[in-house]
């Protein structure tokens, strides 16, 4: 696997002319209670002069969820309610959001180098890594009520011409006391690109091959439960994770209609455990589909 991710690469790239160009800084967590869990991104299209902001959170199965959509600002990174800051390439940043019902302060601190995704199907971005990492900060509820946030985290930052509307694909962020398995599957055309793999102290491992049984609810809703997901690394080693949701509410769905169809992106903060060794630990699975019209 190569790596040509730099410290440059936490700031902004200077964009091509596509207008779909866009820069994202996401991250997230499960607190070690697991209590609390969610993520947030902030997606920056100089193209189109607009920037999102996300934030979903979960705290003892209550969810909020922000979304912001905005004319392009000064400092694209914050919008006053919530905020990234860059405290030291590929180290350190602090996030913070503040609203009328809840604030959220957290401090991010990278636990191993990060780990290059090249192009991947070359759909979704020009450049992308991810990085292991903990959190640590507190919730400030409603009620007057303090809780603490502190566990696993992974983030990720991508940049490029994005297509939301591929057949499908899967990710998985799996977060365990020594490693951490970053990965992702994209469907293009009936064919399977691979990036991503494992990452600890050492040199990062890249995956080879990822197959992937999703479960589901019963019901209509038919929303993802669980994952049971086989990963081949390139030195041969293969493990097998079975995940779950940290609780019933602990995802969000989006949908997003287009010409040809519509697209539903699962993200869901989960449980993982390790089959053979019975470790646990803690990330997320997320899965995209697109229905074409009939």
């Amino acid at each position: 696997m190569s790596n040509s991710i730099t410290p440059a690469d936490d700031y902004q790239h200077i964009p091509d002319e596509k207008l779909e160009w866009r820069e994202s800084y996401y991250f997230n967590f499960v607190s070690h209670d697991r209590k609390t869990s969610g993520f947030t991104t902030i997606g920056v299209l100089p193209n189109q002069k607009r920037e999102e902001f996300v934030l979903a959170l979960i705290h003892e199965d209550k969810q909020t969820i922000y979304f912001k959509e905005q004319e392009q600002s000064r400092n694209p990174l914050s919008n006053n309610t919530l905020t990234f800051e860059l405290v030291e390439p590929m180290q350190r940043w602090k996030i913070d959001f503040s609203s009328e019902d809840l604030d959220l302060k957290i401090r991010w601190k990278a636990r191993f180098p990060p780990l290059d995704f090249g192009r991947g199907s070359g759909t979704s971005w020009r450049g992308h890594f991810e990085q292991s990492g903990v959190v640590k900060g507190e919730l400030s509820l409603p009620d007057g009520g303090k809780s603490p946030v502190e566990g696993y985290s992974q983030r990720d930052k991508s940049w490029g011409s994005r297509d939301w509307h591929i057949e499908k694909w899967f990710a998985l962020h799996a977060q365990f006391g020594t490693y951490a398995i970053g990965l992702r599957r994209d469907t293009v055309s009936g064919i399977q690109y691979i990036s991503g793999g494992l990452s600890s102290a050492e040199k990062p491992t890249p995956a080879s091959l990822v197959d992937v049984e999703m479960m589901y609810e019963e019901g209509d809703s038919k929303n993802p439960t669980g994952a049971l997901t086989s990963v081949r690394f390139a030195d041969g080693k293969v493990t097998v994770l079975r995940s779950r949701l940290v609780s019933p509410k602990s995802f969000v769905k989006f949908s997003r209609d287009f010409q040809n169809g519509s697209t539903e992106l699962f993200e869901g903060m989960a449980i993982h455990e390790c089959v053979a060794t019975g470790e646990k630990g803690t990330g997320l699975i997320e899965s995209l589909f697109t229905k074409p019209k009939p």
